[in-house]
C-alpha cells in the first residue's frame, strides 16, 4: 500500500480523455503535465500561453490534498486532487483521483478558462510504475 504523495504518482486518465502525468520530486512536491483528449498539452491563455507541462504541485499531509498550480505559484488558480481507493464505492478496485478547480474569489476573469480543463471527471490510474 502506498502512502502520502506516492498515491498520486503515475499516469491517470479521465473518462472524457484528459490525462495527468505526475512525477515525484520530494515527499511534498511533484511536477504534473496535463493533456487534452488529443494527447496535447493545454495552452493557458491566461498565463502568457504557457502549456500545461511540468506544472508545480504540492502534497499537503494534514488533509491528503494534492494541489497543482494552474497559474503562477501563489496566485490561487489550482487543480486540487483527492485520492480514493475504497472498494465500497469503487467495485473495480481502481485508484481514482477526484478533481476540483479552485481560485481566489476576486479572480472572476478565470471563470471562462475552466473549460480548458474539461468537465472534471474522475481520473483513473493507468500506469503505476514508469
Amino acid at each position: 500500500m502506498k502512502f502520502g504523495i506516492d498515491k498520486f504518482i503515475g499516469f491517470w486518465k479521465s473518462e472524457d480523455g484528459y490525462s495527468l502525468d505526475i512525477s515525484k520530486i520530494s515527499d511534498t512536491s511533484a511536477v504534473v503535465s496535463f493533456y487534452d483528449p488529443s494527447g496535447e498539452p493545454i495552452v493557458r491563455q491566461y498565463y502568457n500561453d504557457k502549456i500545461t507541462i511540468q506544472m508545480p504541485a504540492t502534497y499537503e499531509e494534514y488533509d491528503g490534498k494534492f494541489i497543482i498550480e494552474l497559474w503562477e505559484t501563489g496566485k490561487g488558480f489550482e487543480l486540487d486532487l483527492s485520492y480514493l481507493n475504497d472498494f465500497a464505492l469503487n467495485h473495480q478496485n481502481e485508484e481514482i483521483l477526484i478533481p476540483a478547480i479552485t481560485r481566489n474569489e476576486k479572480d472572476h476573469f478565470l471563470d471562462k478558462y475552466y473549460k480548458l480543463f474539461g468537465n472534471l471527471k474522475n481520473f483513473i490510474k493507468i500506469i503505476i510504475n514508469r
